[in-house]
């Protein structure tokens, strides 16, 4: 058995730290797929629509849009695809984004009962939420797939680059929600500003309307990533090419470096974070 030594000691080797965060991972992965089958099974065997309910919110929100826009409430620009498919697209990454910014939140905030009481890699709680978000994706996915099929869209070759920029999108998203997570643990506001904050942006991003060509609105999301990731992620899934390379390209290695500094911090703050869950 390994046996760790806590000091007071307020010195960090930023490298060692993030190796130890990286073999945090490898050793909790077990524990963390086990409670994820635990709270996976849990979760659906309690309710009645079981899996179901993976996809309700993400397939409201696109009837809501698809009624308004099919009884002329409001006029969008052509998306040259069917708007069903165009707003259950954008709606499914939305709905990916949001967990993902979520998950470790919710992930150490449903296990505080364990964390006080068996010390192991912490990792394991950013991989539960991770396992958990990937059983609800794939169930969208398959809606969204459904729907492809009914509207005969065919993605093409593009399908290929797609998971690639969705998974780093992803990663984004998670390295931004691990460095929120020690204030989200001690104060329950951050696990509510989240989805108010995501619901508010995916107004002013191209998510359920195609983005502008001109005017004011063009002007500000060109300081909206959720604009170029959007528009890349969907055009790939129509048979469009990739417009924003550049952007991808930096935007990658901010999302490599954001994540390793983001795991530097979550390992370094959680046994404080636990030390004052136990008081």
């Amino acid at each position: 058995m390994e046996i760790k030594i806590y000091n007071d000691s307020s010195k960090y080797h930023l490298g060692d730290v993030l190796k130890e965060s990286l073999k945090g991972f490898k050793r909790s992965f077990y524990l963390a797929r086990q409670l994820a089958r635990r709270d996976i099974r849990a979760q659906y065997r309690q309710s009645v629509l079981g899996v179901v309910w993976a996809v309700v919110p993400v397939l409201m929100t696109a009837l809501v849009w698809i009624f308004l826009q099919a009884s002329g409430t409001i006029q969008l620009s052509s998306t040259g695809i069917p708007y069903p498919v165009f707003v259950l697209m954008g709606t499914t990454c939305w709905s990916v984004w949001t967990e993902c910014l979520s998950l470790s939140i919710i992930s150490v905030n449903a296990n505080k009962s364990i964390i006080t009481k068996i010390n192991f890699d912490k990792e394991a709680l950013i991989t539960l939420g991770f396992m958990k978000m990937g059983f609800n994706f794939l169930i969208k996915l398959g809606l969204l797939i459904v729907f492809m099929a009914l509207y005969h869209v065919v993605p093409g070759w593009g399908v290929f680059v797609f998971f690639p920029l969705l998974f780093i999108t992803m990663l984004c998203c998670m390295s931004v929600g691990i460095l929120l997570a020690p204030i989200g643990i001690l104060y329950n506001d951050m696990g509510k500003a989240i989805p108010l904050s995501m619901q508010m942006l995916m107004y002013v991003s191209p998510v359920v309307y195609m983005s502008p060509k001109s005017g004011l609105m063009k002007q500000l999301m060109q300081y909206n990533p959720f604009y170029y990731m959007m528009d890349d992620l969907r055009n790939t899934l129509t048979g469009a090419s990739v417009e924003h390379v550049t952007f991808w390209l930096i935007f990658g290695l901010m999302t490599i470096l954001l994540f390793a500094f983001s795991l530097i911090v979550y390992r370094v703050s959680m046994p404080i974070i636990t030390e004052r869950m136990s008081a």
